[in-house]
């Protein structure tokens, strides 16, 4: 059972401000939060931060009860102090208002208007607490609901918004009109040039644009004639301050017989109308993202659904009809019932289709997989990949299930060829092996016979030979021999690819002690200085591990430089699990091992680093340093057979290093 905590989040039920305030502050469209600014935390957050910002209550509990890890600020040092001195000077009955960025828990970055008042103080008269409401106002799903709910909360209240009420009585007799505090503010005005909040009609009209004026009277001619008790007029004006707005005026006419009273009030939407006009641009994104998503749907053959639990039916895409071959108008809202996909499952998937289905309902993994088998209406057997996520709300409750389905059926039928292929290759490659192993291993004897012989002619028919006799004879006593090395390495190298002996734990330590003592006369007859370090036990075959560090360790003595003695440097160190998967060349399941071997001697050209690894390549003639040609081939092939992969780092007269990758247990 997971600890309990005190979570101030969840406990703070403004009592500051009463129960109703709090009632509002729980209804209200957008998200209400209290700073406490002398902790520098989130006193309160209402409950539209799991809606608006995609975080529980939790998530900002563990973030430290603030807002910080989730602000979206390019500049945050000069922010911060900004906003602090905006929030300590703020006043009682004045307004702070702010735009912020948020990352939205999917990774979306989404804009919030935040407006806020001071709360309360503390006894020394600093700021203690602010209120503040944060609108969302980057996209919105439709028009309608976005412009309603900016006018109610308008109406809420005339703190917090930009916006004023006004009445005149026995108009049009009167014209002087009462105005709040907020038409002063919308108009620029100010309200001590008016004590009694008495303004007249003319100064109101004067604030519209001369073009305008004529237009605006007209409507409210209009429908005070046809006695609306009711209308709006939207209109423009620009304030005292030379600001150009765009208002909106409602009005309340009440006719009591010959005298005619008006009340209303004066809404500042300038801001509205630019997110209308950027509500616009969104929602034709939107449609254009739609029509290209459901073309990439018909071009890669795949379907998105949501499995609407409460409803007990789903909503496709047109991609999932496309995928079972339905006309999506026989289905109307794309909505299919429950279980009307399993239907299409192939007999044999069924079960697998439905434990599917059951395991959504209540496994809380990240990402379901499932590969399945369905007949579509057309009776074509098609292979399909479920992915779908789901997820649950604080009590562990399903909440919202959606996924997609992808036909994987040219897949399928590739990778059948691809696995056909590869078969077919693998067997190709054994014959040739197998055929590379007998044809070296029958090779050896008549070699054997030709070496021997010649051995036997050289002791006894010496003298006769002559000296142009020897010397022939030598070359062909040479010749062979290098032919049995050559075939000794191609046997080595057949066999670096074949289980010759099961595998077993290795102590590469030990090993490469072993392989220092049969090193040993030419590590003293180079003076070399051979540093190891500690190495891991892996699970191997201990003779192609022999073969492994003999090959490298005695071509650093090979190769050194002849005015220096050889520095060998033997080392080995994990490497991390993230490392391995960024390597395309290595399992990502298995843990490795990165072991290096590290010379002071002659190196070669960087362009050479691959070239040497290649069957009888050699950089230098057998007249300069001896060898077949094969022993970096043999490496590469045991680092390969062993899931590794080797390379080779060097510069001419800079000394080599060759590090290869194992895995270990």
């Amino acid at each position: 059972m997971a600890a309990a905590y005190n979570n101030s989040l969840k406990t703070f039920e403004l009592d500051l401000i009463g129960s109703q305030v709090e009632q509002l502050c729980r209804i209200l469209p957008d998200l209400i939060y209290v700073l406490d600014l002398k902790a520098r935390k989130l006193a309160f957050v209402s409950d539209r931060l799991t809606e608006m910002l995609g975080y529980t209550l939790d998530d900002i509990h563990e973030m430290g009860d603030t807002f910080d890890p989730i602000m979206v600020v390019e500049d945050r040092t000069p922010f911060a102090l900004n906003i602090s001195e905006r929030f300590n000077n703020l006043q009682i009955g004045e307004k702070v208002e702010f735009m912020m960025s948020f990352r939205h828990k999917n990774g979306q970055i989404l804009t919030l208007r935040n407006r806020g008042t001071v709360l309360k103080k503390d006894v020394e008269g600093r700021n203690h607490f602010l209120i503040l409401t944060a609108e969302d106002v980057t996209e919105s799903q439709q028009k309608a609901n976005s412009i309603y709910k900016k006018q109610q909360h308008i109406e809420a209240t005339e703190n917090t918004l930009r916006f004023g009420s006004w009445g005149i009585n026995n108009y049009p007799k009167n014209n002087k009109v009462y105005w709040s505090n907020g038409v002063f503010q919308i108009t620029g005005l100010s309200a001590q040039d008016y004590p009694d909040g008495l303004i007249s009609i003319q100064t109101y009209s004067s604030l519209i644009p001369e073009e305008d004026q004529a237009t605006v009277q007209e409507q409210i001619a209009e429908h005070l004639a046809a006695q609306d008790s009711y209308f709006e007029i939207e209109h423009r004006i620009i304030n005292a301050h030379g600001i150009p707005k765009q208002v909106l005026l409602r009005t309340h006419a009440l006719f009591e017989g010959s005298n005619l009273s008006l009340i209303g009030t004066v809404s500042d939407i300038t801001l509205t109308k630019q997110y209308e006009d950027e509500l616009a641009k969104q929602i034709s994104a939107l449609e254009r993202q739609h029509a290209q998503m459901e073309e990439a749907e018909s071009i890669f053959k795949f379907g998105s659904w949501e499995w609407r639990l409460e409803q007990q039916s789903f909503h496709w895409t047109e991609g999932m009809f496309h995928l079972l071959g339905l006309d999506s108008r026989n289905f109307p809202g794309n909505i299919v019932p429950e279980g009307f996909y399993n239907q299409f499952g192939y007999l044999d998937d069924a079960q697998a289709i439905q434990h599917f289905a059951d395991e959504l309902l209540v496994t809380q993994n990240h990402i379901n997989e499932l590969n399945h088998r369905l007949i579509d209406t057309n009776g074509v057997l098609k292979h399909i990949s479920i992915r779908a996520k789901s997820y649950f709300d604080d009590q562990g409750n399903v909440c919202k299930i959606v996924g997609v389905c992808i036909d994987v059926t040219q897949l399928e039928i590739y990778k059948r060829e691809l696995e056909r292929q590869l078969e077919a290759v693998n067997k190709s490659n054994h014959e040739l092996e197998q055929f590379a192993y007998v044809a070296s291993h029958d090779l050896q004897e008549p070699l054997r016979k030709i070496i021997a012989f010649g051995e036997r002619l050289e002791r006894k028919y010496q003298e006769r030979l002559g000296e142009n006799g020897q010397f022939l004879l030598g070359r062909m006593t040479n010749a062979a021999q290098r032919m049995n090395h050559l075939i000794d390495g191609l046997l080595t190298y057949s066999r670096a690819s074949r289980q010759m002996e099961a595998p077993k734990e290795v102590s590469l330590q030990e090993v490469v002690k072993q392989v220092l003592d049969d090193l040993e006369l030419k590590v003293q007859e180079k003076q070399a200085t051979i540093t190891l370090a500690t190495l891991p036990t892996v699970e191997a075959q201990p003779v192609q591990m022999q073969q492994l560090f003999q090959n490298l360790i005695d071509n650093a003595l090979k190769f050194s430089k002849k005015d220096a003695p050889p520095l060998i440097q033997i080392s080995a160190e994990a490497i991390p699990s993230q490392e391995t998967k960024n390597n395309l060349l290595l399992n990502p399941k298995l843990q490795y091992y990165k072991f290096s071997i590290k010379d002071n001697g002659i190196g070669f050209d960087p362009e050479y680093s691959q070239r040497i690894f290649g069957i009888f390549q050699r950089l230098h003639g057998r007249s300069e340093y001896e060898g077949t040609g094969l022993g970096l081939a043999i490496c590469q092939k045991i680092v390969e057979t062993n899931q590794g992969y080797i390379e080779a780092i060097s510069e001419e007269n800079q000394g080599a290093e060759f590090v290869f990758f194992l895995p270990v247990n």
